[in-house]
This record gives C-alpha cells, structure tokens and sequence, in this order.
C-alpha cells in the first residue's frame, strides 16, 4: 500500500529539478545579454570619446597655428558649429561637431598687456549603430553614443 502511495514521486521530483534548472539558464541568458548590450554602449562611448577629443585637438591646432598668426574662432571655420565627418574605417559612421566662442580682452593680472583673449571650445563627438545587416530592417528602438568635451584656451599676449 505504501509503494502505490510513492508511485510518480520521482518523476514530479524531475519535472521540479527540470523547471529550477530552465529558470537558472534563463536568468543566466538574461545576465549575458545584458553584459553585451553593456560592452556595446561601452565600445561606441569611448569612440564618441574619441572622435570628441580629435575635434577638440583639431580645434585647437587650428585655433592657435603654428605660423603665430591672431587667435580667432574664424580660424576653425566661418560658419560655426561645424561638423565634420571621418575617413577612418573605424570611425566611419562617426561625427563631430565643434563651436567656438571667444571672449575679447578680459582683464588677467598674469599677462603682461593686463588682459587676455579667451576661446571656449566645444566638441561633440556622435557615433549612430553601423547601417542594418543586409536583407534585415533596421529596429525602431535605434539608439548612438555622444561624448562632449569643452576646453578653454587663452591667448599669452
């Protein structure tokens, strides 16, 4: 009597080991996909990064040349913000933006005239998902990483 009482016990113990074991792999899915998506945003970060810091730098060199012609913002472009595109394979679906603003003949003690020019650099560096797979249509819930770097820089007159 007691042996018809224990008959099916082994299998709803298997059943129940069956459903803990599925609910931990997909807990563990769940945790993997999120360390991609993470490693993903992490990746386009440091090249919206990149591609800020390059502007930045470009900016600059072109702001303060070597050649110790007038500082101006006009030296970037006539026409700010501009926006600049880039022919690295890497950085090829990448943008940067850049401003320029300059504040005339602030007073600084430091400076032998008594007052300096100041240049308020602004870079954005934008990086969109790389173009859809081909024969696949792009998702709706489309995202891209932008970093912002700002500088300033005085002129030493």
């Amino acid at each position: 009597m007691n042996r018809n009482k224990q008959r099916g016990s082994l299998l709803i113990t298997a059943l129940v080991i069956a459903v803990v074991l599925l609910a931990l792999g997909l807990a563990l899915v769940r945790i993997l996909q999120g360390s991609a998506h993470t490693n993903a945003v992490e990746y386009l970060g440091t090249r919206a990064f990149l591609v800020a810091q390059s502007g930045a730098e470009q900016a600059l060199n072109q702001l303060f040349p070597l050649d110790n012609s007038a500082a101006s913002c006009s030296n970037i472009s006539s026409t700010l913000p501009v926006t600049r595109s880039f022919g690295a394979t890497y950085l090829s679906s990448c943008q940067v933006t850049i401003n320029c603003t300059e504040l005339l003949g602030i007073d600084d003690v430091s400076s032998p005239s008594g007052s300096v020019n100041l240049f308020r650099i602004s870079s954005s560096g934008n990086c969109p998902v790389s173009a859809c797979a081909v024969g696949q249509s792009c998702r709706k819930d489309y995202w891209e990483t932008q970093r912002t770097i700002n500088v300033e820089a005085k002129t030493l007159n």
